[in-house]
């Protein structure tokens, strides 16, 4: 049985791969989650291994990986981490692999973009 961590890391991938443009062979989700997991923002980039674009979702994906980040975040707190507010998530489709990135910023959410 995988730890729940990895349940919801794999869980934020497959509703990336899904939402994303057909011809994806990198997609970035740039994430911004207040401390206490109530407030987000997120930004949506594809690469078709010659142009990086930005693309959007529905509010019910976005619902989603609201749901799954903040679970995540509360996971992590619960094994006596800090909790997280930004998190870079990269899907290489080709590949079939993803990494994801935390970090710890006081204030993680910005105007324009989060980049």
């Amino acid at each position: 049985m995988e730890s729940k961590d990895i349940e919801l890391t794999n869980e934020i991938g497959q509703c990336l791969y899904k939402i994303a443009p057909a011809d994806a062979k990198i997609i970035l989700m740039i994430a911004a989650l207040s401390p206490e997991g109530d407030v987000s923002q997120f930004e949506f980039y594809s690469n078709n291994g010659v142009n990086e674009s930005e693309f959007s979702i529905g509010d019910s994906d976005t619902m989603k990986l609201h749901y799954l980040a903040t679970a995540h975040q509360k996971f992590m707190v619960a094994n006596n981490q800090p909790a997280w507010t930004r998190c870079e998530f990269t899907v290489n489709v080709d590949a079939n692999k993803f990494s994801m990135e935390l970090g710890y910023e006081e204030d993680a959410f910005r105007d324009g973009s989060l980049r």
